[in-house]
């Protein structure tokens, strides 16, 4: 009797059980994301809409209205308040005004302005937590980006690449029968074939080269520091920049080619140089060929011996300031500027991509009719070298050593010894007054 009534309650459990692991099953399957604990699962709630202080140094109004439209469409509940560099909006205007930014973008030049005043933070952990691939970014960004802080921090993005080339004006090789410039030259190529271009024809001066002294120093293709990290001195006074100056200025050292210190006015306005290098000149071009110019481009040449040595990476930037309480949204907004669509859609428009996405280089200045059957691929041949050790000093360093040596001594103001030595005393009074100013 006990045994034939304790069947039914046997039967009973497994019933139950059956019913409840299937009950189980279905809720497993049905809904994703459940909360832990039991209860009923309910949908991930939508993300919480953010708005974002953003501070633009660098890109034109249209340029920055364009990749705001982007990025409010790719997260919908994120709002972009850009602040666009200008006349009552500089960095020190808006940080004035008490405004807490949460991104801020900059050019390479501004590099220490931003490190100096506390505008960046570490994004190492972001880029752990959000998955960002690091490898995506081109050769030696990564390495040049973690040289800039102690303990290879990430405290800045570079999000485009200011490559060289060596523009030239077809029409003057061809009016005077000198052969086309060629991709993987050196300077004493460059320099020889300037000689030749550098005459005066029917009244108007033909000048064989001119660059953008400030742009070239900037490029720094030895690899040579411009202050003492240790000393905070400027190590501009040796026989290694004697020999950059020596190469550069000889441009110069034969009539005709004169001392402009930009150049570009002369290739692309007047049409009376035969070969540029600077800052790109894809948005002046167009001009240039509606007035008849054939131009073309080839790599930047580099130095006898030093075919393997890029130039310092030369890059805007974006970073987010430790005022941000929106890391992890300001974050998602840069991923998605360096993702390929946004950095594939850059590149059509001729910015040099900072990723090495083989999909993204390709459709290079496929948007611009200008670039149609240039060479291109020279946009991608002026590699970054091996980092330099540097200060926030650096941009004082630079603009004096041009403006002092390299145009004093182009003008004949000084001989190359005394240029040097003016140029290095000079540097040491500015730093000095800078040390004396930030405490």
């Amino acid at each position: 009797m006990r045994m034939n009534a304790r069947k039914p309650k046997s039967w009973m459990v497994l019933l139950l059980l059956v019913a409840v692991l299937a009950a189980c099953g279905k809720s497993e399957g049905a809904t994703t994301g459940a909360a832990d604990g039991g209860g009923t699962a309910q949908p991930a709630e939508p993300p919480k809409p953010v708005t974002l202080n953003f501070f633009y140094n660098g890109y034109s109004k249209q340029l920055v209205d364009e990749l705001q439209q982007k990025v409010e469409a790719k997260y919908p509940h994120i709002k972009l308040n850009m602040i666009i560099h200008g006349t009552g909006s500089t960095i020190q205007d808006t940080l004035a005004a008490g405004t807490s930014l949460d991104l801020v973008a900059f050019s390479a030049g501004g590099l220490f302005t931003v490190l100096d005043v506390q505008l960046a933070t570490d994004m190492s952990d972001l880029v752990k937590k959000h998955d960002f691939d690091l490898n995506r970014l081109s050769p030696s960004v990564l390495e040049t980006v973690k040289s800039y802080y102690e303990g290879g921090k990430l405290m800045i993005m570079p999000y485009e690449l200011n490559n060289n080339v060596l523009y030239y004006n077809k029409n003057i090789f061809d009016k005077f029968g000198v052969a086309y410039p060629r991709d993987g030259m050196t300077w004493n190529e460059v320099y020889e074939i300037a000689k030749k271009l550098t005459r005066l024809d029917n009244g108007v001066q033909y000048e064989g080269f001119q660059y953008n002294h400030l742009n070239m120093v900037y490029k720094n293709q030895m690899g040579l520091p411009f202050v003492d990290p240790k000393t905070n001195k400027a190590a501009i006074n040796t026989d290694q920049w004697r020999k950059w100056m020596e190469l550069m200025t000889r441009f110069y050292q034969f009539d005709g080619n004169h001392i402009i210190g930009l150049g570009d006015g002369v290739f692309i306005r007047r049409q009376e140089a035969a070969m540029y290098t600077g800052p790109s000149l894809l948005d002046q071009l167009p001009d240039a060929v509606n007035k008849g110019m054939d131009w073309d481009v080839v790599s930047l040449p580099r130095f006898d011996g030093m075919a393997d040595t890029g130039s310092q990476m030369n890059a805007p930037f974006y970073a987010i300031p430790p005022t941000s309480k929106n890391r992890d949204e300001s974050f998602r907004v840069i991923a998605y500027l360096l993702s390929d669509e946004i950095q594939g859609a850059n590149a059509r428009k001729g910015r040099v991509p900072v990723v090495k996405s083989e999909n993204v280089v390709k459709d290079f200045g496929a948007d611009l009719p200008i670039l149609k059957g240039k060479n291109t691929a020279a946009f991608f041949k002026d590699t970054i070298g091996k980092p330099i050790a540097v200060t926030k000093y650096d941009g004082i360093a630079r603009s004096t050593f041009t403006e002092i040596a390299v145009d004093g001594y182009s003008k004949g103001k000084f001989d190359i010894s005394t240029a040097l030595r003016t140029a290095e005393e000079e540097i040491n009074k500015k730093i000095a007054e800078a040390q004396k100013n930030a405490k």
